[in-house]
């Protein structure tokens, strides 16, 4: 064997080598979430197992917004709720040993959105990753209690005492939270289970679930000769966060913003057209001032008939 040949294979095992080692020692292992992870929800839950035997600090983040973990309450587990952008995030995980940097670790997450459409298709490669599953679960059951202890219809004096907050508590950080999320009932949505992939899923489309408390909504609107597409296709959540959201109602974003996202064409001075009777966007006027956003018995789902339209 030539030298040169001898030279390039020693280098190529040393390389394999120490790329092993680093990899042996990054110390942190991140449990959830997985690889191109797709969600909905700008919060998400990493979980992770540490070797505190050769680190002493984590951060874990979306760079710059990073967040230092509390590691004294487990031997080898830590969590940490971080908040997300829309599209894809980079979460980092780095560990640290009197200060010093010994290990990175990261995942890429996706978070879409029907109301923006430049993120309402997602890299195909991005899957949805559950992570209620009793393997997941005793993982956590150390520090946490992964029991649901709600009564059915009665809400929490103190919600903190609801085992679901400590994780979750961030789903209610908006202006406006709707009734079942303010008040912790979690599973009077959340309780499909799927063998495989989680505990506490919902139905699918998701107006099978508003409609159990919706019921007065469901029978009004399904006898309109009229629906608007979003609740046609039992997806409420596309305008409304089942959650919480900044906006009265719980939708995502303002009125004008939700219509005009998907009626770009009617963001004109809709008066200037000599047979149109819309005071137009231009004007400041909201959409559902003349209106409604989910069915009618009138044509362009309007409240009112044409000509009583104010001009």
């Amino acid at each position: 064997m030539r030298p040169l040949n001898l030279f390039a294979k020693a280098v190529l095992t040393l390389s394999i080598f120490f790329m092993s080692a680093f990899a042996e020692g990054s110390f942190v292992q991140i449990i959830t979430p997985k690889e191109n992870t797709l969600q909905t929800e700008l919060t998400l839950n990493v979980v992770l197992g540490i070797d505190k035997k050769h680190i002493d600090a984590v951060e874990v983040g979306v760079f710059p917004d990073m967040k230092s973990l509390d590691l004294s309450r487990s031997e080898n587990t830590a969590c940490v709720n971080i908040s997300l952008g829309l599209g894809e995030n980079r979460v980092l995980v780095r560990a640290y040993k009197e200060s010093a940097l010994v290990s990175e670790e990261s995942r890429s997450v996706y978070v879409s959105s029907q109301l923006y459409h430049q993120f309402r298709y997602p890299p195909k490669d991005y899957k949805k990753s559950y992570f209620h599953n009793d393997e997941n679960e005793k993982l956590c059951s150390k520090c946490h209690d992964m029991s649901v202890n709600e009564v059915e219809n009665i809400a929490f004096v103190d919600v903190t005492k609801s085992n679901c907050y400590g994780c979750h508590k961030n789903i209610n950080r908006e202006k406006y939270a709707h009734a079942p999320s303010a008040n912790w009932l979690c599973t009077s949505c959340h309780k499909q289970s799927r063998k495989g992939a989680s505990k506490y899923l919902t139905k699918e489309p998701m107006d099978a679930a508003c409609f159990e408390c919706h019921k007065e909504n469901q029978e009004l609107w399904s006898s309109a000769k009229y629906r608007h597409e979003p609740l046609d296709a039992g997806h409420c959540d596309k305008c409304h966060n089942p959650h919480s959201a900044p906006y009265n109602m719980f939708i995502r974003k303002d009125v004008n913003e939700i219509c005009l996202g998907c009626h770009k064409d009617k963001h004109i001075k809709a008066r200037e057209s000599k047979n149109s009777a819309c005071a137009g966007t231009s004007y400041g006027d909201l959409c559902i001032e003349c209106h409604t956003p989910h069915a009618s018995n009138r044509p362009f789902f309007l409240k009112k008939r044409f000509d009583e339209v104010k001009k």
